[in-house]
C-alpha cells in the first residue's frame, strides 16, 4: 500500500520545537466533495484539494483497525506535528490513483505522478501538502481550511487563540480578502514575476487591492521572492526506489521564520537574519547579492528576498500592500509595524476608560502615568531615551470633551521613530 511517510522520514526530515504557541492557517482547495471512481481510474471530481482528501480519508471508516476519526461537515483540521497529517492521509493508500497515479489512470487529481525512470512528481494537490510539511516542520499549529469561513470556525471554537500567520502560496483572493479584517495576522505570500519584466526585475507583489495601505493594513502583507527546492527526496515508500525532486514558493519556511522569532521573543524586531531565517530540509535556489541592484527594486516593491550567503537567510522584512512611493521607513518593517500594532492596542485599553472624566490636569497626569506602564513591557524593542508621552496642556484644552494622547516611540531596530497619535471624544 502507497504512503507519504517517506516525506517525513526522521534520516531526511528535520524538525523544530517551540515552547511558545504559534498558530498558522492555510486554505489546501475548496469545500469538500465526494470523489466519484470509474473503474480503475481515479476520481473524476475534486473532492476539495488537500483540504478535501483529509475529510474524506478522516470521515470514513477504513476497517476495524483505522475507525473513522471526523465527518464530511468538518470546515477545518489542524495539526501539530506532520506525524499526524501524514498518518490521516495514509489512510488513503488503497484508494484507486489517490496518492499515487500514472498518466493513464486519471491523474488529475491525484497528489503525485509516476514517471519513468524512478522519479515522482507532485501535482497540486501534492503541492499543497509540500507547503504543508514544510511550514509543519518549525513546529506550532497548522490550521487547514477549504474556504475562510473554516478560519473563522477554528477562532470560533477557540476564542483565546488567534492566527499569527496565513500561509497563501496561490495568491487567493478570498483569503486576501479575509486577511483585511483580521487585527493580528500578516499573510505570507510568493512575489509575482510579471512577464513584461516591469521594475524589480520582473518581481512584484500580488494584487491586494487599493485598501490593502496604511499601516493598519500595511502589516497584514508580507511577500517573498524566494524558491526552495528539495532534490532527491527518498519516497520509496511511496513508489519503490524513487525519489522526488521539487521547487516552490518559501513562504511555508517564512510562516517558520514567523515562529521563530515569535519564539525567541523577538517578533517585535524582526523575522529576517542569520538566527531567525535559514531554512531547514531543502535550500534557496535563487538568492541575491547584497550589493546587486534588484535588492534595490525589491525593497521598492516591498518583495522580501533571500541572501546568498552560507547558509543562505532572509535579507529583508518588509510589509505592505502596495509599492513605496518614497523613502523606506521603519513603519515599513515588520517588527515595527507589529510593535505599533501592539502599543496601539495597549494604549486604546488605558486611555478609552477616561473618555467621560474632566480633562484636566489630574486625569491627564493619570493617563500618562497608566501608559507609561503600558509601555513598560516593550521596553526591550525600543530606545526609550526616545520614548515621549504627551497628555498635557500642549495637546488637549482644559475640560474639553475631547483627551488626546500622543506617544512617540523609536525601534531599536531602526532609524527613524513612530508616532501615535489618539483622540477620544464624549
Amino acid at each position: 500500500m502507497t504512503s507519504l511517510s517517506s516525506f517525513i522520514s526522521s534520516n531526511q526530515y528535520n524538525r523544530e520545537v517551540l515552547s511558545v504557541p504559534f498558530v498558522a492557517a492555510m486554505r489546501t482547495g475548496t469545500g469538500y466533495r465526494d470523489p466519484v471512481f470509474s473503474g480503475t481510474r481515479g476520481t473524476n471530481v475534486d473532492p476539495g484539494g488537500l483540504f478535501g482528501w483529509l475529510v474524506y480519508a478522516r470521515g470514513k471508516s477504513w476497517g476495524s483497525n483505522l475507525p473513522a476519526k471526523g465527518t464530511s461537515a468538518a470546515e477545518y483540521i489542524s495539526y501539530t506535528n506532520p506525524s499526524d497529517l501524514v498518518q490521516d492521509l495514509n489512510r488513503l493508500g488503497g484508494v484507486t490513483a489517490c496518492l499515487l497515479s500514472t498518466s493513464d489512470a486519471g491523474e488529475t487529481y491525484s497528489f503525485f505522478i509516476s514517471n519513468p525512470g524512478d522519479t515522482v512528481t507532485a501535482n497540486t494537490i501534492g503541492t499543497q501538502f509540500l507547503h504543508a510539511i514544510n511550514h509543519l516542520a518549525y513546529g506550532g499549529t497548522l490550521v487547514l481550511a477549504g474556504q475562510v469561513a473554516g478560519f473563522n470556525k477554528y477562532l470560533q471554537d477557540n476564542t483565546s487563540s488567534y492566527f499569527d500567520v496565513v500561509i497563501d502560496p496561490e495568491l487567493d483572493s478570498t483569503v486576501i480578502s479575509w486577511l483585511k479584517t483580521q487585527q493580528y495576522t500578516t499573510g505570507i505570500f510568493p512575489s509575482i514575476q510579471d512577464e513584461t519584466g516591469v521594475t524589480g526585475a520582473g518581481y512584484t507583489m500580488g494584487s491586494f487591492g487599493s485598501d490593502a495601505v496604511g499601516m493598519s493594513q500595511g502589516m497584514k502583507f508580507f511577500t517573498v521572492c524566494g524558491l526552495k527546492t528539495v532534490i532527491g527526496l527518498d519516497v520509496s515508500l511511496l513508489q519503490a526506489n524513487s525519489t522526488i525532486t521539487y521547487t516552490i514558493p518559501a513562504v511555508a519556511d517564512v510562516g517558520g521564520f514567523f515562529a521563530r522569532a515569535k519564539n525567541r521573543n523577538e517578533l517585535y524586531l524582526t523575522v529576517a537574519g542569520l538566527d531567525r531565517s535559514t531554512v531547514i530540509n531543502g535550500d534557496i535556489v535563487n538568492p541575491i547579492e547584497w550589493s546587486n541592484t534588484l535588492k534595490n527594486s525589491l525593497r521598492t516593491n516591498k518583495v522580501n528576498f533571500f541572501i546568498n550567503y552560507v547558509p543562505k537567510f532572509l535579507g529583508s522584512d518588509l510589509v505592505g500592500g502596495t509599492a513605496a512611493t518614497s523613502a523606506i521607513t521603519v513603519n515599513d518593517r515588520i517588527g515595527p509595524a507589529r510593535l505599533q500594532a501592539a502599543i496601539t492596542q495597549a494604549i486604546n485599553n488605558i486611555a478609552f476608560k477616561y473618555i467621560f472624566d474632566i480633562n484636566n490636569e489630574v486625569t491627564r497626569s493619570q493617563v500618562t502615568s497608566e501608559v507609561q506602564t503600558a509601555m513598560d513591557p516593550f521596553a526591550p524593542y525600543l530606545d526609550t531615551s526616545k520614548t515621549q508621552i504627551i497628555c498635557n496642556s500642549e495637546n488637549n484644552e482644559e475640560n474639553s470633551s475631547t483627551l488626546k494622547v500622543d506617544v512617540v516611540a523609536k525601534p531599536i531596530l531602526g532609524t527613524d521613530s513612530f508616532v501615535i497619535n489618539f483622540t477620544y471624544t464624549q
